[in-house]
């Protein structure tokens, strides 16, 4: 009989399937903390790119604005070498002895004075040619490299130069805004590249200004030229903090470190070339070791942090099975010896229930009956724990199945009470049935849905004392859910008890609970039942006040009557 009844077990609540299975098992196991990790560092990779990338990008970013600085630098020392030229010529030329001696009367020993004391304006300014160009184009008086120059050479000084000399000339000799400017440019005289700054000679006084009538008959032009040369180069760098500065004659394409230069006329003339201090070599130098320091430290901490929890979590995915396994074996043998038990129970049952109905006569002594009916009622008592046991295995385990229906809660409720009224009508309990008006139907396994009832409503009665009060309530609120509810005036359950009652085998210390009795199965099938049916059960309660314990079916399984 043992074999067969181990055998039934099996068949009934399949207590040999695994608990987990599928993808919550895989999730919950080993393989789920490798996805983990395998999550966690590619986060690691990822964040450790993004922050490379963006120190790399910071370190373009830096480059970038240190060279456009660099040569804002280049150009502005360039504009500030012609416009102190420019600057220059204009003090010499607007100059009413200038006018005088250069284009009323020209007087070479005058010009040979001023503009051509080479010494002076080569120590001073840096001035290494001057000249004076007439109306016709001639040359009046040329000054080359501190030296007065003959007349024959002097006239072949303008048809040498390159880079747009005549178009600067010329520039000079028109009008902006009614008065005569400076003009500066760069121009290239035998291969040597030249700053130069012309302007027309004029009066500066009002009053000789007043009579004298400049026209292109009488414009005379006179022109200072600074050569770019080393001394000139080494005084740019170290007035704008250019580092190497030089000039190329031949640099092409150029880049962010080249300067190119340019004649009057557009004509190229090399470039200045310089060396950049780029802040990423300080940026990438100093910060990338300590990075790729810190890269190091977190990776072998973070492959330390996740050695640690896959061992962690390899040690709780060996206890939760061996928990299982222990679980599904005390559900294995609390089903087999129910089973074991049912058999001779049963017997016990029917023979008493013979012998009460006295089929083969009578039994004797009063007490025999007095005997027999205690013998058929704790048998009775010990099946009902026994299907109990048996009814929350099958849940435990997944095997459980409902026989849902469209269930008709009026008529469920009034034949539960019924059969409760007898046991509350014995204890001088009073027990109250209030339905809503118009309730719908509940999409649920009927007897399942009795036996959540019938064993609130005997939890209800076992902890009310005489003379209390029970009330089963049946509502649906306006999302559409149905709530089961039973309350009573009973002793109630204390605070720190409350999380503990829904645990099988429970019972909640008190004398009253102690008189009644009880296995502490009833809340925890209830439980188990409601949450086959997704439904959540709440239990509120004070002591010495009683108890409400709410059932909350969900909308899905509300069914109302469909329109005719």
């Amino acid at each position: 009989m043992g074999n067969a009844a181990t055998s039934l077990a099996g068949a009934d609540i399949g207590v040999n399937e695994p608990v987990l299975r599928g993808p919550a098992a895989e999730s919950a196991g080993p393989y789920g903390l490798t996805r983990q990790i395998r999550l966690l560092a590619g986060l690691l990779v990822f964040s450790l790119t993004l922050t490379l990338a963006l120190l790399f990008w910071s370190a373009k970013s830096q480059d970038r604005i240190a060279v456009d600085y660099s040569r804002h630098l280049a150009n502005t020392a360039l504009g500030v070498q012609l416009s102190n030229l420019e600057k220059l010529v204009t003090d010499y030329t607007l100059w009413d002895d200038a006018y005088q001696r250069t284009v009323e009367t020209f007087d070479p020993d005058w010009f040979d004075v001023n503009f051509g004391d080479g010494l002076y304006l080569r120590d001073t300014f840096g001035i290494s040619s001057s000249f004076v160009i007439g109306p016709d184009g001639r040359v009046l008086r040329l000054m080359r490299d501190s030296e007065i120059v003959e007349d024959a050479q002097a006239q072949e000084f303008v048809p040498q130069a390159d880079g747009g000399l005549n178009q600067l000339i010329q520039q000079a000799r028109d009008r902006h805004n009614g008065e005569f400017v400076a003009v500066s440019g760069l121009i290239k005289v035998a291969g040597q590249l030249h700053f130069v700054a012309v302007r027309v000679i004029h009066p500066h006084t009002p009053d000789m200004a007043a009579r004298t009538v400049i026209t292109p008959a009488n414009t005379y032009v006179a022109a200072l030229l600074r050569p770019l040369d080393h001394a000139l180069l080494q005084s740019l760098a170290n007035d704008f903090g250019l580092v190497n500065l030089n000039y190329a004659a031949d640099i092409s394409p150029y880049n962010a470190l080249v300067q190119p230069l340019y004649g009057a006329d557009g004509q190229q003339f090399g470039a200045l070339t310089w060396w950049v201090d780029l802040p990423s070599r300080h940026m990438l130098y100093g910060v990338l070791p300590a990075l790729l320091a810190a890269i190091l430290c977190i990776g072998l901490l973070s492959w330390y942090v996740l050695h640690c929890l896959r061992r962690g979590q390899m040690k709780l995915w060996q206890m939760m099975i061996q928990a299982q396994s222990a679980d599904r074996a005390k559900t294995e043998f609390l089903a087999n010896m129910s089973h074991e038990l049912r058999t001779p129970l049963n017997a016990i049952i029917g023979f008493s229930e013979i012998m009460t109905s006295k089929a083969f006569g009578p039994l004797g002594s009063e007490r025999y009956v007095e005997y027999n009916a205690n013998i058929h009622n704790s048998g009775k008592h010990l099946l009902d724990i026994i299907n109990d046991v048996l009814d929350l295995s099958k849940v435990e385990v997944g095997a459980y199945i409902l026989q849902e229906t469209e269930t008709a809660l009026p008529a469920l409720i009034e034949s539960v009470c019924r059969l409760a009224a007898p046991r509350a009508a014995a204890k001088g309990i009073t027990l109250e049935v209030q339905l809503a008006p118009r309730l719908p139907a509940l999409l649920a396994d009927e007897s399942a849905l009795k036996q959540i009832l019938l064993n609130l409503l005997s939890n209800a009665i076992k902890f009310t004392a005489s003379d209390g009060r029970i009330v089963v309530e049946m509502d649906c609120d306006t999302r559409n859910r149905l709530l089961l509810t039973v309350s009573d005036s009973g002793v109630g359950i204390p605070k720190e008890q409350l999380p503990l009652v829904m645990e099988p085998f429970h019972q909640v210390a008190g004398p009253l609970i102690a008189s009644e009795g009880g296995t502490g199965l009833g809340l925890p099938l209830a439980a188990s039942l409601a949450a086959l049916h997704g439904a959540a059960i709440r239990i509120e309660s004070e002591v010495g006040k009683g108890t409400a314990i709410f059932v909350e079916f969900p909308p899905k399984r509300t069914v109302w009557p469909k329109a005719a």
